[in-house]
């Protein structure tokens, strides 16, 4: 086979047009003779198209154009069998929230408190058979005055005086009951056995600072004091210092149970006060 290729565009035109040529394709008739005649044609025209293009070309074009149907007609096939789209359905979600039931916690009992112990109690001990009472006979209810026998005391001293009976101690004396003496209360203050007004401080005055301190004296039976003390305050620590610097030099005098000094507490004001 000749695998000649066009050598010009004319005659690979001339190729084609008398291939399809229609008008000379309805000249046919379906004769024998006609049949052979373009049978004849149809295999001088392959041949002068087999010079032209080789045949494997040829043929690979055939089959690609087969291939090319084949796979559009499958295509069209499938769109055929291929179902319609179908729009989904809407549905509705309901969401519906449960309250979870609260299941309270069971209640734990304490454990309960073992049984006490049985005490077995001891058998007692057996008792010991209560003797039977004595019985005296039956007194005789007719005794006669002879039968009756006092027996005589001979132990005593023998006396011909009348008895007289020993006489009872008398009680002793109450104790003597000692009357408690009134307590007559300490004394003291300014003033008082020419006690001197307390030093006013300087700055006190300067400041013009005033008010009433009331102490309280503790007194010994000497008349000199012990121990002093702010019973209440004049507001100013100044002017309280001041008067319980002068108690501790004062005289005071004692408190007296009866005629007898004796240790006591006295109570007095000290007043501070600008002129």
């Amino acid at each position: 086979m000749s695998t000649t290729a066009l050598k010009t565009p004319a005659q690979h035109s001339t190729i084609w047009d008398s291939l399809s040529d229609k008008s000379k394709a309805r000249r046919l008739v379906a004769t024998s003779e006609d049949f052979d005649k373009l049978s004849e044609r149809v295999v001088s025209q392959w041949n002068r198209v087999d010079q032209i293009i080789p045949r494997n070309k040829l043929l690979a074009l055939i089959a690609v154009v087969v291939l090319a149907h084949i796979i559009g007609l499958t295509g069209f096939i499938n769109a055929l069998h291929q179902p319609s789209i179908v729009k989904p359905k809407k549905t509705e979600v309901i969401v519906e929230f449960i309250k979870p039931e609260v299941i309270p916690p069971p209640v734990i009992e304490p454990p309960k408190p073992p049984p006490p112990p049985k005490v077995q109690r001891a058998n007692p001990p057996p008792q010991a058979a209560k003797p039977a009472a004595l019985r005296t006979a039956p007194a005789d209810q007719h005794i006669a005055p002879s039968d009756i026998v006092v027996q005589e005391n001979t132990t005593a001293a023998k006396t011909s005086g009348p008895v007289v009976a020993e006489p009872t101690p008398e009680p002793a004396p109450p104790p003597p009951v000692i009357k408690e003496e009134p307590l007559v209360e300490a004394k003291g203050g300014v003033g008082h056995l020419n006690n001197p007004s307390p030093e006013y401080p300087d700055f006190a005055a300067d400041q013009g600072l005033e008010g009433t301190v009331v102490l309280r004296v503790k007194v010994l039976p000497s008349g000199k004091p012990g121990e002093v003390k702010v019973k209440k305050s004049s507001g100013h620590g100044i002017l309280d210092d001041a008067a319980v610097a002068a108690a501790k030099r004062w005289a005071f005098t004692p408190a007296k149970r009866g005629n007898t000094p004796v240790e006591g507490w006295a109570i007095f004001p000290v007043e501070f006060k600008l002129q």
